[in-house]
């Protein structure tokens, strides 16, 4: 009974092992060390890595709001890739007509000329909706076409949640966005020098006088996170405000602390609320996370993530290969983890859960602690195939020799070993067990004997 109740007891334990992973005991926050997360007021809320376009936090990231002149960033961004900055507008009389009591503006006469660059900074410091409404007309020839190229723009950069109807903004419900959607269009804008040039200027824009008009315009940039803003942020790269009764307060918000670039999007929130949440998440991630290069740990690959026989067999080739990460490629982990302490897993690209990026061959995920904190596409060449990995200078980082037969290897997975062993374990238990029952009848068939 000693003997039967001991393998009940291991067995139960390896089963308890198996459905109660270690990640579930533990709490990820207290796991990583991080403080608490801030608090936030508003509800819808992205904030994006502006280089990876991983989202690292989001509240009602897919909800379907009016984007107010956030929309302006869209216009910005067809304008400067369409256009070039000498280039002169001539406002039209329904570009004028465009505008209503109340609406931002820039105070442009019917048939007033501004280069395209004059134009950008009323747009986007001063938020002019007839300025918005002249640019379309000179990008696209008519509001319309500029809406649908607006519109082409978003789906080519993944904002499937969103439709454009104008160029400025104005309430409309077939114009909307979600803060998802929007992040990727600022992240495109992010990516645009030209255009960043002009989203973080902080200083006072002048505008001479012009064909129809003797006076000289002075604008500052209605965003508040810029040096001498009443929310100024000592990381900011510039942003957009917006709003309208039915958008509420937007913001789109830019930051860059040493090798981190963050966007953060809020949309129908509170005037204070959307710069005191942006900062709150701006700083949460800069005071905690930090970026590990995977280039400086390229041969970790192979320290029992990927079976090199495996890869040949899947490439299908006796070549000797050459694996890497793309040049650049990184994690954006919490500032105590480090590489050392986190374990590869690889998923191929033949496996329906892999997402790697296009060219990619396996996906690595990394985990701390049972904790996923990120994950890398590994890019994989060969030599009769003539392919270069898309690292530094296209020159392959590491390279593999095909293994010869008696050194091939194969990963053996851990619980795999132990489940092996309790299987041993418990049949030999059962053979223990039936050898004591078969004496025990043999010892009584001896008794009776005796009497």
């Amino acid at each position: 009974m000693k003997l039967r109740r001991f393998f009940t007891i291991l067995i139960t334990t390896a089963i308890l092992f198996g459905a109660f992973p270690a990640s579930a005991l533990c709490d990820d926050n207290d796991a990583l060390n991080l403080p608490d997360f801030p608090a936030l007021v508003s509800r819808n809320i992205v904030l994006m890595d502006a280089d990876s376009g991983e989202v690292l936090f989001g509240s009602n990231a897919d909800l379907k709001c009016a984007p107010a002149s956030t929309t302006k960033l869209m216009t910005a961004l067809l304008t400067v890739e369409n256009c070039a900055l000498t280039d002169t507008v001539v406002f039209s009389q329904n570009a004028v007509d465009s505008i209503e009591y109340g609406d931002a503006n820039a105070s442009i006469s019917p048939g007033e000329e501004l280069t395209v660059e004059q134009s950008l900074y009323c747009l986007i410091l001063r938020s002019a909706n007839e300025v918005s409404y002249g640019l379309a007309e000179h990008t696209g020839k008519t509001l319309s076409a500029f809406a649908s190229m607006m519109n082409s723009r978003a789906q080519e950069l993944g904002a499937t949640g969103t439709h454009f109807s104008n160029a400025s903004g104005l309430t409309d419900e077939f114009h909307y966005t979600t803060p998802y959607d929007m992040a990727l269009i600022a992240r495109a804008c992010f990516n645009n020098k030209t255009l960043m040039r002009i989203i973080s200027y902080s200083d006072l824009y002048t505008i001479g006088p012009t064909n129809k008009s003797n006076f000289t315009r002075y604008y500052r940039h209605r965003y508040q996170m810029l040096p001498g803003g009443d929310y100024a942020y000592r990381y900011s790269c510039g942003g957009k405000t917006g709003y309208t009764d039915a958008a509420g307060n937007c913001l789109v918000s830019f930051a860059q602390k040493d090798d981190l670039r963050l966007i953060c999007v809020v949309m129908n929130s509170t005037d204070e609320g959307r710069y005191t949440d942006t900062i709150a998440l701006f700083d949460y991630y800069f005071n905690n996370y930090h970026k590990i290069y995977l280039e400086d740990y390229e041969t970790g690959i192979t320290s029992g993530s990927v079976d090199i026989l495996e890869l040949m067999n899947r490439i299908d080739s006796t070549a000797d290969i050459s694996i890497g990460f793309k040049s650049g490629a990184y994690l954006l982990v919490p500032d105590n983890v480090r590489m050392p302490q986190l374990t590869g897993i690889v998923t191929y690209s033949d496996n329906p859960a892999y997402s790697g990026e296009e060219g990619g061959f396996a996906c690595i995920s990394y985990f701390y602690d049972n904790i996923n904190v990120g994950s890398a596409t590994i890019f994989v060449s060969t030599k009769d195939s003539g392919d270069s990995l898309p690292g530094q200078n296209g020159v392959p980082m590491l390279s593999l020799k095909h293994p010869e037969p008696a050194e091939s290897f194969r990963y053996i997975n851990i619980w795999y070993i132990l489940g092996s062993v309790l299987a041993l374990i418990f049949i030999a238990g059962l053979i223990i067990l039936f050898l004591r029952h078969k004496k025990r009848r043999s010892s009584r068939g001896n008794k009776r004997l005796r009497f």
